[in-house]
């Protein structure tokens, strides 16, 4: 497998991680969890798929001349976020799924990509914590 590939699997592996977590947590938290779960479940799978498309974006973007990739990476992209919206507007409007569930299930991707990009990171810590030498 590419490294492209691989790192995406890292991902999605760090994100059904953290949301199993949530969801374990949630039992003893939120009454009843049913709700929660469902919205957890729904968030992360609308999250994963969303990333999947990004993607396919960025691979077939890639091959386009600029123009071209600038039009149709902004296409995807106000796609993604009307699923995204679309997602929201369900999640308000079903009883039986709970909107920070959905929510949570949604941003849990964004968490995982920095804590593995960026926190991990020890060079960009010593970089910020350096002091800058005179001249």
């Amino acid at each position: 497998m590419n490294s492209i590939g691989e790192t995406q699997l890292k991902i999605i592996k760090g994100v059904l991680i953290v949301n199993s977590i949530l969801g374990l947590i949630s039992f003893f938290l939120v009454k009843p969890p049913m709700p929660f779960l469902t919205g957890l479940l729904f968030g992360t799978i609308i999250s994963l798929l969303n990333f999947r498309l990004l993607s396919l974006t960025m691979k077939k973007a890639v091959e386009m001349q600029p123009h071209q990739a600038q039009v149709y990476a902004t296409t995807r992209y106000m796609i993604r976020y009307f699923i995204i919206g679309m997602v929201l507007y369900i999640s308000i409007k079903a009883e039986y799924i709970h909107v920070l569930g959905t929510v949570l299930g949604i941003i849990t991707l964004k968490f995982v990509i920095l804590k593995k990009e960026l926190f991990n990171n020890k060079q960009y810590f010593k970089n910020i914590f350096k002091r800058k030498e005179a001249k």
